[in-house]
């Protein structure tokens, strides 16, 4: 059996599965911590509406990479135990039978929650851009294809016979560049903008150095620009195209990636560390007023002003006194 040279292939099939189901744990946790916190501070501002957008769209992930994820425990299940005597053994199940009906809605519904995250993904790089229209046009335009090129990805895995994985023309190749394409253009822009905010905030003193390396730091701009899913989306494009033993297990676990990303941007908007409309409102405004005259007080002058009076009345530190301040005002 050591022998054969599908094993290789078998094993991605486990390995894939197996790292998925303990993202997907992850993707549970940090959605349920995200919405108590939403909930929590909702209750003490009395408004919910920018907060329900975010626990709306990473519900609705939720959702659908469950679907996807108990589609393929059931069926890893099937070809490893239920049915590991069928002719081929579990590839040769898997290749007879993944065109069941349940086994596309797992696709589709992995494609969706891809769909979903780069939808939120292009609305944080707009946030981040402060309302820059422009620079969301291409993205849009690339999250369309990427519907496209996914809606015809579904539609042949449903095709009998089709697979996957071994296709000669697999429509989810360019499915996968596009919505990787759309993710390193996001990536590049959002990166872009956070190493000049970083710059413009230090020239006008905006924030301190620790609050530098909550907004604009290198766990910032890994997450709000989702890098590591843009960098699982190059490897599994190259190993699908390439009919790599690999591609399975990267399929896996890209495709919780898919939910997994855009809900650490959420999670970090919930613990107030991530970058916001007024926070990028304040930083151009203040930049301007910093360049056009150096005499008028800065938001760092105001933060300060406003930090020791908090300090007086709770005895806070810094910075937890100006994210509490700043927190008033919608993500």
């Amino acid at each position: 059996m050591s022998d054969s040279p599908d094993i290789a292939l078998e094993h991605s099939f486990y390995w894939g599965i197996l790292i998925s189901a303990m993202l997907y744990g992850v993707e549970i946790y940090m959605y349920l911590h995200s919405t108590y916190l939403f909930l929590s501070r909702d209750h003490a501002r009395g408004s919910s509406r920018p907060q329900f957008l975010y626990i709306i769209i990473g519900f609705l992930m939720l959702v659908f990479i469950s679907i996807a994820g108990f589609a393929n425990f059931v069926f890893i299940q099937f070809m490893y135990i239920d049915h590991r005597d069928a002719e081929g053994g579990p590839l040769g199940y898997f290749a007879a039978n993944s065109t069941v009906w349940w086994q596309v809605l797992g696709t589709v519904s992995g494609e969706v929650s891809n769909y979903l995250g780069d939808a939120l993904l292009i609305y944080r790089c707009y946030i981040i851009w402060n309302g820059g229209y422009a620079i969301i046009g291409l993205p849009v335009l690339l999250w369309l294809g990427s519907i496209a090129m996914g809606t015809i990805t579904a539609v042949q895995s449903a095709i009998p016979g089709s697979d996957f994985f071994r296709q000669q023309t697999n429509f989810a190749i360019p499915w996968v560049v596009l919505s990787v394409a759309l993710n390193l253009f996001c990536t590049a822009v959002i990166a872009l903008r956070l190493l000049k905010a970083r710059s413009a905030m230090r020239d006008v003193g905006a924030l301190q150095d620790g609050e530098l390396k909550t907004y604009t730091g290198v766990i910032a701009i890994l997450v709000e620009s989702a890098l590591p899913f843009s960098i699982l989306g190059i490897v599994f494009a190259i190993t699908l195209g390439q009919n790599n033993a690999a591609s399975p297990s990267l399929a896996f676990i890209w495709g919780t990636f898919c939910a997994l990303s855009p809900q650490m941007i959420i999670y970090r908007v919930a613990i107030g560390r991530a970058w916001s409309r007024e926070l990028a409102s304040r930083l151009s405004s203040n930049t301007l007023a910093f360049a056009h005259d150096k005499s008028q007080p800065t938001f760092s002058t105001m933060a300060d002003s406003q930090t020791r009076t908090a300090e007086k009345t709770t005895g806070s530190t810094g910075f937890r006194s100006v994210v509490s301040l700043t927190q008033k005002s919608s993500v």
